[in-house]
């Protein structure tokens, strides 16, 4: 049997039980600031499963560890900027 190896996301040890769990709409997720993406990107992403989201009753949501795994997808690290993985 293989595993399916699961991204971990480190959420502030603070958040309460009800802060993790809270789902934001898209439209919530934008107009707090958490990504800098337009509502449309930010669904159309979901529909093609581009990004990590949740369903509920037929429409997207996101949990904070879904828009902190978004966030870190984008970054970048200078210091091993055009270094190949050995």
């Amino acid at each position: 049997m293989t595993t399916k190896k699961v991204a971990t996301t480190t959420l502030p040890e603070w958040l309460t039980a009800t802060d993790r769990l809270r789902l934001y709409s898209p439209e919530e997720v934008i107009a707090l600031g958490l990504l800098p993406h337009t509502i449309g990107t930010l669904k159309d992403a979901a529909y093609r499963k581009r990004v990590p989201h949740t369903k509920v009753a037929g429409k997207i949501r996101f949990r904070l560890d879904h828009i902190y795994e978004i966030q870190q997808a984008g970054e970048s690290n200078p210091a091993t900027r055009g270094r190949r993985a050995a």
